[in-house]
C-alpha cells in the first residue's frame, strides 16, 4: 500500500464533517473534544453537537505518495531516516501490512476531513480572545501549508485549540454521535504527525502547568479515562498521562531527550487497546513505553492541537502531515519507529 504524502495532483477527500459542540474540561491534559466528557481529577462533562455531512471520494496514487513520503522523511526534520542505519530503517526489505485510515496535510484549507469541522476556536462562544486557529504557509513540512494555533493570554479554563475525529469501525464519521464503537485493531494503530511548538515556557516547574498535543479514547461517549501525550515537567520529555487507572505504567528509555521548541518534530505513537500498550518515538528515537488498562478494545475518539492548562500564554503550535494506520500484523520491535510508508515499506 502506498503512503499518501505530497498530494499535489492527487485527489484525496475524506468524509466531510459538520459539527458544533461544547467540551468538557479536565486537568493535566485530560479533557474534551466535541461532546467529550472529561474524566479524572476535575473534569466537567460536555455535550456533543449535532451536525450533518457528506461523504467524499478517495483516490490513491502510489507515485504521488512515494514522492510525498520522501519529502516528509525524518532527515528533513532532524529525524533518523537514512535507510538501514536509522530507527525504522528498511534495509532488510521487509514490508508491513497496514491500512491507512486517515490523513491530513492541511492543504485543503478547511476542516472537511475532521468530524469536528473546526479547531474549536469559538468553543467559549467568543468569551475568550486568547486563542486563534487557522491555516498558514509560514511553516510547513510538506508541501506548502500547515495548521497554526495560538494562545495569547492566560484564561480561567483550559485552552482548546484542537480538531477531533470520531471513528465508526475504520471510518471517520461526518458528525459526532458520541455513541457506537471505534477502530477494532488487534495489532494496534500507528499515528505519525508533525508538531512545531514555539514558546518561552518551562512546563511543570514554573509559571505554566501542562501542554497536550494528543488525546485518544476508546469510549465514544468519553465516559472512561483518556490517554494523552504532552509536556508536564521541566525535562520537556513527551509524557503520556492518564494511563495509571487500573495499574498502568510509564517507562522512559535511557537518555530520552526533551521535546525541542522552535523546530519541526515528528511524533509517532503506537497504541493497542487489546494489549494495553502505548509506545512513543520522537524524530525516530525510541522514547517511552506505557501500559494501561481499559474496559474495551476499540479506539473511537481522537484529537490533536493546542490543548493546554489555563495558565498558558505566548504559545504558537504548528501541525502538519498527520497519518493514522491500522496495523494488520503485529509490531514487535519497539526500539524501531514504525514510520510507515517511509522508513518502513507497506506491503501491497
Amino acid at each position: 500500500m502506498a503512503r499518501w504524502g505530497d498530494l499535489t495532483g492527487l485527489a484525496l477527500a475524506m468524509l466531510v464533517a459538520a459539527c458544533t459542540g461544547n467540551s468538557g474540561d479536565g486537568d493535566g491534559g485530560n479533557g474534551a473534544a466535541g461532546g467529550e466528557q472529561a474524566t479524572g481529577s476535575s473534569g466537567d462533562g460536555g455535550t456533543g453537537g449535532a451536525g450533518t455531512g457528506t461523504a467524499g471520494a478517495t483516490t490513491d496514487g502510489s507515485s504521488g505518495a512515494a514522492t510525498g513520503g520522501a519529502a516528509t522523511g525524518g532527515a528533513a526534520t532532524g529525524g533518523t531516516s537514512t535507510g538501514g542505519a536509522g530507527n525504522g530503517g528498511a534495509a532488510g526489505g521487509s514490508c508491513v501490512a497496514a491500512q491507512l485510515l486517515w490523513f491530513e496535510d492541511f492543504e485543503t484549507g478547511d476542516y472537511s476531513r475532521w468530524t469536528s469541522n473546526t479547531y474549536d476556536g469559538t468553543w467559549m462562544d467568543g468569551v475568550s480572545d486568547c486563542e486563534a486557529n487557522g491555516f498558514t504557509t509560514t511553516e510547513a513540512v510538506s508541501p506548502t501549508h500547515s495548521h497554526r494555533s495560538e494562545i495569547t493570554c492566560a484564561f480561567t479554563e483550559s485552552h482548546r485549540g484542537y480538531g477531533g475525529l470520531q471513528f465508526d469501525g475504520d471510518d471517520v464519521v461526518p458528525a459526532y454521535t458520541n455513541a457506537g464503537t471505534g477502530i477494532d485493531a488487534p495489532y494496534g494503530v500507528v499515528n505519525t504527525f508533525y508538531s512545531r511548538l514555539e514558546t518561552p515556557h518551562v512546563y511543570g516547574g514554573g509559571e505554566v502547568t501542562w501542554f497536550s498535543f494528543w488525546t485518544v479514547n476508546h469510549s465514544c461517549d468519553w465516559s472512561e479515562e483518556v490517554l494523552t501525550l504532552g509536556l508536564e515537567d521541566p525535562s520537556h520529555r513527551l509524557a503520556a498521562a492518564h494511563y495509571q487507572a487500573g495499574g498502568g505504567t510509564r517507562t522512559y528509555t535511557p537518555d530520552t531527550p526533551g521535546f525541542p521548541f522552535y523546530e519541526w518534530v515528528r511524533i509517532t505513537i503506537y497504541v493497542n487497546y487489546y494489549d494495553g500498550v502505548m509506545h512513543v518515538w520522537q524524530n525516530g528515537q525510541d522514547q517511552s513505553h506505557v501500559t494501561f488498562v481499559r474496559s474495551a478494545n476499540t479506539i473511537c475518539q481522537w484529537h490533536w492541537g493546542a490543548y493546554a492548562s489555563a495558565d498558558n500564554y505566548d504559545v504558537v503550535l504548528y501541525e502538519d502531515d498527520n497519518y493514522i494506520y491500522k496495523l494488520e500484523e503485529p509490531w514487535t520491535d519497539f526500539s524501531r519507529e514504525p514510520y510507515l510508508g517511509v522508513d518502513v515499506p507497506l506491503c501491497d
